[in-house]
């Protein structure tokens, strides 16, 4: 005689594996409930673009951007449904994992769910020989950042993100000239790729590190970049072959402008204002929408010429990062 035994149809409970076939909907509802509010313009941009009518076969999801950004994820389900989610990222850095959209949803929070997803995750980078995971949690959010410090990880410092738009830009007022600001030369990549290491903690790099050749631009590059959309260009400031300080801005099709700015230490409170200044002078001539910028919140000068120049702060989120293996 065999005896068979009736499959369970009760839903899986606690963390598991994204299914792609069916949670993605619900991943992204969780998301915007969580943080519809916060969320920057690519992050709006993977809702919109993973938002359905609901008819679409499944296995469709795993063609979509939204499938993509959070194929590595974990969930937590309770009688069928996603209440919680955490996405694990790889790099172009060697060993570097992303944690992102650690999210639960608010009434099943305060019961260990986002410790026991984050272990999990841990869990799974260390099986993949991983070097280090990174995340950003906003610098106000006290209960996650205790969190992940009883995880072992350790802060390394807070960014606040800018936004303008080109339409809405007010010209800093003139002051002193001061050095002149001048284009970047081709031969000067290092000098500029040294300045931003020594200005900028090569911790708060995100997703990856700087890579040595970031100001290098030759003919295939750029030849690349006109096909794509892309465009850059870099302002310094020099004294005789040292850089001081340098603006850079870059373009996408799609994007919003991104500005960068570097001033060597032994120049702070000197070269913002000029370079900012450039900047602004720069940004019509390009195409007209927002702009971004990512800088230390602790900045104060900067913080103050960006309201000048009528950027707004978005958020400010502290950078962590626990460390597996050397």
């Amino acid at each position: 005689m065999v005896i068979t035994v009736p499959m369970s149809t009760r839903s899986h409970q606690g963390p598991r594996p994204i299914n792609l076939n069916k949670d993605i909907p619900q991943v992204l509802r969780l998301l915007e409930h969580v943080f519809g509010k916060t969320l920057g313009p690519e992050g709006r941009h993977l809702l919109v673009s993973g938002r359905a009518s609901g008819q679409e076969p499944a296995f469709l999801w795993r063609f979509s951007l939204a499938a993509s950004s959070l194929a590595k994820g974990l969930v937590w389900e309770e009688d069928g449904r996603i209440i919680g989610n955490a996405t694990l990222l790889t790099t172009r850095t060697p060993g570097r994992y992303l944690v992102v959209n650690v999210a639960i949803h608010p009434e099943h929070r305060r019961r260990g769910i986002a410790q026991q997803l984050m272990e999990s995750l841990i869990e799974m980078v260390s099986r993949q020989n991983g070097r280090e995971i990174l995340l950003q949690v906003v610098k106000e959010n006290r209960p996650a950042i205790n969190l992940y410090h009883q995880l072992n990880f350790d802060s390394l410092g807070s960014q606040t993100t800018w936004y303008s738009h080109i339409a809405r830009l007010h010209r800093l007022p003139d002051h002193d000239a001061g050095a002149p600001v001048t284009e970047l030369r081709r031969h000067e990549w290092q000098a500029a790729y040294q300045l931003d290491r020594i200005s900028h903690s090569p911790l708060l790099n995100w997703p990856d590190t700087l890579s040595e050749t970031s100001y290098r631009t030759r003919f295939l590059q750029r030849l690349t970049d006109m096909i794509n959309g892309v465009h850059s260009e870099t302002w310094v400031v020099r004294n005789g072959d040292q850089l001081n300080g340098l603006i850079r801005i870059q373009s996408q099709w799609s994007h919003p402008h991104l500005l960068k700015l570097r001033v060597h230490p032994d120049s702070q409170g000197q070269l913002e204002r000029p370079l900012l200044t450039k900047a602004i002078r720069r940004l019509p001539y390009l195409a007209h929408r927002s702009i971004r910028i990512d800088h230390p919140d602790d900045d104060l000068i900067v913080n103050q010429l960006l309201k000048q120049a009528n950027f707004q702060s978005r958020r400010t989120l502290t950078h962590m990062r626990l460390t597996l293996r050397d």
